[in-house]
């Protein structure tokens, strides 16, 4: 990896004016940020407080959370560039903002509308029709089926709306046309169209950058470009290279649109002037999402197009530096993960590391997410052993139990509201199963069923449960036996609780007995169920089974 790729974006801005050698750029601040303070967020005016605080990137710090509508909530999600397969880089970023749609809609019961784009049409698609000799149009669907194929392997939910880039050229065009005539955009002699940076006055609110005041007539062989007026300028509008090259008639030029003009548009069209969320990878706050916003608040006459900005953090391979990424060749699919962990293992590593953190992916972290997720799994079937009467009641004090579900009700909502803490929120349920597990499974015997406090057990259950649901872990949103077998007229839960039943006969009497051929034979059945994916687990009044997926 070169010096220059691992600096930050404003860094190599500095190191490429520098390395330019242009002797007027070497302010610390442009003139119009030494003219107009910075702009900084903005909470909207009109709303309703929701209680959050989520981290914002132009504040630098924990914002409240305003809905200005109580009717719903808008999101919109920068999607794939769809010219090969989606990898864990993608997944984990996809997964997290998940978790917290689920929250939004599940947790807090408020109408979110989401929306995500197809960037269909874009350099990297066309060079691999190139390279592959097949229609880019066949390459852009091909891979936009099989992601969303893979999304739905992954338990991400779909968005409401979704929206290719290719269908909509006349409003981008127009779009851009608008820009021109509030003189924001130029048409440089290659026909190509690019946004005048210099004129606005708040570019870089979202990295907090320091631009240079550039001037507004430079040569080619000074910022290294065609006719840009300055270095920073970004393309709106790409003009045809090649006669072979997909491209669309406009008032310029032949050509297609630039990548961050694509977002704008398109959001801009589904939600207006107003977006409340937009979300995407860390890595797309600068350029993408600065251009974005730039773009969109020349169109809009805004300073502020967009409420709040959701930024995921990066996903490195453990042992590399780098996130994962095509284009260094460090990628591992969806598929190859799946073959070795479940969908539920990787959203609870996704959990466990926050949305904004970066996580460093490898057999360690999926193995302490397994762990975690069986720990879930394992109290759940507790719970339900203890309700079914298969361990010994236990003398418990139920308006104890009530009061400590209460107060990590309490932690679990404020950890929620602390910017979607849900690594925090794991650990707080974990603490509480296991006080509740550690008495369940005492095996004391008092024989009073009127002090077993069933009812507040299923509360707690129920809860832990809730939240679980609310993350999007697939094991709780449907009973394991759909798992196990579908479009058939068997019922499961009965067959392996009869099959249990008489395997506990065999049991009592080789313990009776202390007959070792009976103990092999029900060790043979759970060997057996285990191949299976169906874990047996024996308590002291019966067995319970769950079904892990996990065959041996």
């Amino acid at each position: 990896m070169s010096k220059l790729s691992s600096i930050l974006p404003s860094q190599r801005f500095w190191i490429t004016i520098k390395s330019i050698g242009h002797k007027r750029c070497l302010h610390t601040t442009n003139k119009y940020q030494q003219e107009h303070n910075y702009i900084n967020w903005v909470k909207p005016s009109i709303g309703q407080d929701s209680g959050l605080q989520i981290y914002n990137c132009v504040a630098k710090k924990n914002v409240p959370l305003i809905f200005p509508s109580t009717d719903y909530i808008t999101w919109y999600t920068c999607g794939p560039t769809v010219y090969d397969s989606a990898h864990l880089g993608h997944a984990s970023c996809y997964v997290k903002l998940d978790i917290i749609q689920r929250i939004i809609r599940d947790y807090f019961k408020l109408n979110l509308v989401t929306a995500m784009n197809i960037t269909d049409i874009d350099d990297k698609i066309i060079a691999k029709s190139k390279e592959t000799g097949v229609n880019w149009q066949e390459i852009a669907r091909f891979y936009e089926t099989e992601y969303w194929a893979d999304m739905k392997k992954l338990n991400v939910s779909e968005p409401n709306l979704k929206i290719r880039v290719t269908e909509h050229m006349p409003k981008i065009i127009a779009f851009i046309e608008n820009v021109i005539a509030k003189d924001y955009a130029y048409c440089g002699d290659d026909k190509s169209v690019y946004f005048k940076v210099q004129n606005f006055p708040y570019y870089g609110k979202l990295q907090k950058l320091n631009l240079t005041a550039v001037e507004t007539t430079v040569t080619p062989t000074t910022v290294g470009a065609v006719n840009k007026m300055s270095i920073t300028d970004f393309a709106l509008w790409k003009a045809q290279k090649t006669p072979d090259e997909p491209a669309w008639a406009a008032p310029w030029s032949n050509g297609r649109p630039g990548w961050h003009i694509e977002c704008s548009v398109l959001a801009s069209f589904l939600f207006g002037n107003k977006i409340d969320f937009h979300a995407g990878g860390v890595d797309l706050r600068f350029p993408h999402h600065e251009n974005e916003e730039a773009q969109c608040c020349v169109y809009h006459n805004t300073k502020q197009w967009v409420n709040y900005w959701v930024h995921t953090g990066h996903l490195n391979v453990k042992g590399q530096t780098e996130k994962m990424s095509k284009s260094l060749k460090n990628t591992i699919s969806i598929a190859e993960m799946l073959s070795v962990y479940t969908a539920d293992e990787f959203r609870m590593a996704c959990a466990l590391s926050n949305y904004r953190n970066a996580m460093e992916y490898g057999d360690e972290l999926m193995q302490t997410a397994r762990a975690t997720l069986n720990k879930f799994k394992d109290f759940d079937k507790d719970c339900q052993a203890y309700l079914q009467g298969k361990k010994k009641s236990v003398n418990l004090d139920g308006i104890e139990i009530l009061k400590n579900l209460s107060h990590v009700k309490r932690q679990v909502d404020e950890a929620i509201k602390n910017d979607f803490d849900t690594s925090h929120v794991i650990q707080l349920l974990l603490e509480h199963n296991t006080n509740i597990s550690r008495v369940i499974n005492s095996g004391t015997d008092t024989g009073l069923t009127t002090t077993s406090c069933l009812d507040t057990i299923a509360a707690v259950s129920n809860y832990m449960q809730q939240i679980l649901r609310t993350f999007g872990f697939a094991f709780t949103m449907q009973n394991a036996a759909d798992s196990v077998i579908s479009d058939c007229h068997v019922n499961v839960n009965e067959l392996l609780e009869d099959l249990l039943r008489s395997r506990k006969i065999i049991r009592d009497r080789a313990i009776a007995t202390k007959n070792n051929k009976l103990f092999e034979i029900c060790d043979e059945l759970r060997n057996c169920l285990q191949s299976h994916g169906i874990e047996i687990r024996d308590h002291s009044n019966g067995s319970s089974w769950n079904f892990t997926g996990n065959k041996k």
